[in-house]
């Protein structure tokens, strides 16, 4: 709230999402890195827009609101291990239009988080996507469905990176301009130490 009480102005298109620290985010970069080699053509994410969305929200008009809701989602939440494992694509291989990083340990944890952030969230008016939740760190995309298993192949089924504690969900704001979208954080909601 401002200081006369008012809401803040709107901010913009958000979401909440984890984002690996920076050494995890090195070695994703290098598994990625096989694969822009063997294949041109896809629109590779940047190492700065890497991250697990949990929820997009989309236009955010009350931003108290929203994070209030995070706060109940993540109070007494445990911070958790996770680690990066293999390539995958989204909807299929053989006609992909994304292809990402999933879970090596942790993916059930990251699952319950979304949850807990979707139900912290539904009172505010935010609904939870009807998909199933999927942990996914996106690494690039396809204007036109693709096959992509060279892809997956080249980044390889092991674990990326270390594994890492996920220990809290931030609030990003996405601005869109004519170089792309910038984020930047909102809010941190820390998880207790597990």
């Amino acid at each position: 709230m401002t200081q006369a009480g008012r809401e803040p102005p709107e901010v913009g298109r958000a979401f909440v999402a984890v984002r690996p620290p920076d050494g995890v985010l090195d070695a994703v970069v290098a598994a990625v890195e096989r694969a822009r080699r063997i294949r041109v053509g896809l629109r590779w994410d940047q190492r700065d827009k890497y991250h697990f969305t949990l929820q997009f929200l989309g236009p955010v008009r009350r931003l108290g609101d929203v994070v209030d809701g995070l706060g109940a989602a993540t109070a007494g939440r445990t911070a958790f291990p996770f680690r990066l494992g293999g390539a995958g694509a989204f909807p299929k291989p053989g006609r992909a239009r994304v292809v990402w990083i999933g879970a090596a340990t942790g993916g059930d944890e990251m699952v319950a988080l979304a949850g807990a952030v979707g139900a912290g969230l539904r009172p505010a008016g935010y609904e939870p996507d009807r998909k199933a939740f999927q942990p996914h760190l996106t690494v690039a995309r396809l204007k036109v469905p693709g096959f992509v298993g060279d892809v997956l192949d080249a980044i390889g089924p092991d674990p990326v990176g270390e594994t890492f504690t996920v220990g809290e969900v931030l609030l990003y704001a996405s601005r869109l301009s004519r170089e792309g979208s910038t984020y930047t954080v909102l809010e941190r909601f820390p998880l207790s130490p597990g």
